[in-house]
């Protein structure tokens, strides 16, 4: 949920320095609007076999372009984190400097925390789309006369697809497509296995900085490093996921994370966000929306008529989070912010949330980019900086001279890409995606009405990503607490990676299911009077004693257990909505009942 940064890494700052190029990189919109489609339909429907062929050997050209080309897969992911120097030679205004590290500056170009997150990742997406197709237009060019048209109309309808992980199809595992070490697909000159590039990037360059002996891939007797550590990768060793003490992925482990994450975490959270319908809380995980103060931890009993709106709720961000701490693992790289890029699916997850938050957009089409401040900071934006519609997204080129903004942005048919489902409900009713959506994702089975818990923290308090799990009816849990008990109900994410933030972010369980597994009663009940006057909160006789019902266990990536305060926490509530009595899939938010909160 929150982003800082690691220390780990001054020794790549010439990466980008090797060579000067007099053309510039421009993120160009497509010419035409074609769908970008699930990566399932296209792997499993021969009508888009020939996008896939040209997909995968685009992917492969990237990767096999030299590094300090800026068009090269090393150049494009580096612009999320590592290696933290100039892209292209967009500096800014203010170029982030090592010496800025310790004051919690982040180096690279990304923005998270702030409202023109969604937008930038938009821009982002669109330049590696960009440079996929142009990579798939010239091997296009290459196929034999009897098959040349078919593969130039692919490439011409070519976009770059997604992975909903949050489907239920997901529950099955990862795709294979994204596993298996080669793929058979038809090139130029026929059918040919060829390394999957989808599976891992193997490094052409050292990553981060070197780690005591015996923490490193190639030394001997390598252990995967704690989560206290950016790891270290090597020239010539690829991303990996869930890595073992032999330095390979451990899909079993990962297949199960998955399945037991996407029910209690994922699908929830896709089905929360969708009932905010404001842009600035639905964004980004912080609590300031509008560059206001953040909230007062004041003693007292929370304001629940003022405050119990779905802005309770989680962000598009902060479903974002889980799945890369999910995904990775102790040691995977998609797990750490700074190198998270480098793994292949990161794209793949990433157009899995634009397409969110485009059908987000349809729902509704009146709220966009406010204002609020980005306390980070980024490599081109210093800390504490206003950002807004009009803040420019470096490093991404609208023409030489000028970068796109977020209002470029808010139609993305006009850059030249759309979503099946964009399609299907064009022109109708926006309770109609609403109800689509809601069915796609809804927790199953349904209620009456939903029991939440949400977690306000402040971020950078432990070193490194971690998760709280949350617990019901279970205080002796702790770290070595399986998540498939039934008294599991989710976890929230901080997705962090050094200790230098400060900000406070937030996070909502829906613990509905794990109640109905424990009999626990949902019965509503009135709080007034049920306020303990000298402590400002309701007494304990309500449905709910936070001490004793609704355990928290904060756990690093490793393992390891921290303990609440020192990772943060804050404020911990307990809130319920109904659903409608006629759409069952609508929460109503005037049925918003409060019953308890405790503040660290």
């Amino acid at each position: 949920m929150g982003l800082s940064h690691s220390s780990h890494y001054s020794h790549v700052s010439h990466v980008r320095d090797v060579a000067t190029f007099s053309e510039k990189v421009i993120t160009y919109p497509h010419e035409e609007i074609y769908p970008r489609l699930d990566i399932l339909d296209m792997t499993s429907n021969q009508t888009y076999a020939p996008q896939f062929d040209l997909l995968i050997q685009s992917f492969q050209a990237l990767q096999e372009r030299p590094y300090d080309d800026m068009r090269s897969f090393y150049q494009i992911a580096g612009i999320h984190g590592l290696p933290f120097t100039a892209y292209d030679g967009v500096e800014g205004g203010n170029p982030y400097q090592s010496l800025e590290l310790s004051k919690g500056r982040w180096g690279g170009y990304c923005h998270h925390g702030d409202v023109i997150f969604p937008t930038w990742h938009r821009a982002y997406a669109l330049l590696l789309e960009g440079q996929l197709r142009n990579e798939a237009k010239e091997i296009a060019n290459k196929y034999p006369s009897d098959q040349k048209d078919k593969y130039i109309e692919a490439a011409k309808q070519l976009r770059h697809p997604y992975w909903d992980w949050a489907d239920e199809k997901a529950i099955k595992g990862v795709p294979d497509v994204f596993l298996t070490t080669t793929l058979e697909i038809n090139t130029p000159n026929g059918k040919q296995k060829i390394k999957n590039p989808l599976k891992s990037y193997t490094l052409p360059v050292d990553l981060a900085d070197p780690l005591p002996k015996g923490l490193n891939p190639n030394d001997a007797n390598y252990t995967v490093p704690s989560v206290s550590y950016l790891p270290f990768t090597p020239k010539g060793y690829p991303t990996v996921r869930h890595p073992n003490n032999k330095y390979e992925d451990q899909v079993d482990i990962m297949n199960i994370n998955m399945s037991t994450y996407i029910q209690s975490v994922f699908r929830p959270g896709f089905y929360q966000m969708f009932h905010i319908s404001d842009y600035s809380k639905f964004s980004n995980h912080g609590l300031t929306s509008s560059g206001g103060q953040l909230p007062d931890f004041n003693p007292g009993h929370p304001k629940p008529l003022n405050r119990l709106g779905f802005s309770h709720f989680a962000s598009w961000e902060t479903t974002h989070d889980g799945f890369h701490v999910v995904f990775g693992g102790t040691g995977g790289h998609i797990t750490y912010v700074d190198i998270a890029a480098f793994d292949p699916i990161f794209s793949f997850h990433h157009i899995n949330l634009d397409r969110i938050f485009a059908l987000w957009q349809k729902i509704y089409p009146d709220s966009w980019v406010t204002s609020n401040l980005n306390v980070n900071g980024t490599y081109t934006n210093v800390m504490g900086e206003m950002v807004n519609e009009y803040t420019e997204l470096t490093p991404f080129r609208k023409s030489e001279t000028k970068f796109w903004t977020s209002n470029d942005f808010r139609d993305f048919t006009k850059l030249g890409y759309t979503y099946p489902e964009v399609e299907k409900f064009k022109g109708q009713d926006s309770k109609a995606i609403l109800n689509y959506v809601l069915e796609l994702y809804k927790p199953d089975p349904h209620y009456d009405t939903r029991f939440f818990v949400k977690v306000t923290l402040e971020s950078g308090k432990v070193k490194g990503p971690f998760v709280i799990r949350v617990f019901i009816d279970l205080p002796s849990a702790n770290s070595s607490t399986p998540t498939a008990s039934p008294n599991f109900a989710g976890f929230v994410a901080m997705w962090q990676s050094d200790a230098h933030n400060g900000t406070l972010v937030e996070g909502t369980v829906d613990i509905t299911a794990a109640m109905e597994r424990l009999n626990i009663r949902m019965q509503k009940h009135d709080y007034i009077h049920e306020v303990n006057l000298t402590t400002g909160l309701l007494n304990p006789a309500f449905i709910f004693n936070i001490g004793t019902d609704i355990n928290l266990v904060p756990v690093m990536i490793d393992g390891s257990e921290v303990q609440l305060e020192a990772a943060g926490v804050k404020l911990v509530e307990v809130f319920s909505f109904e659903h409608d009595k006629v759409d069952k899939n609508f929460l109503v938010e005037n049925t918003g009942q409060y019953y308890t909160a405790k503040k660290f």
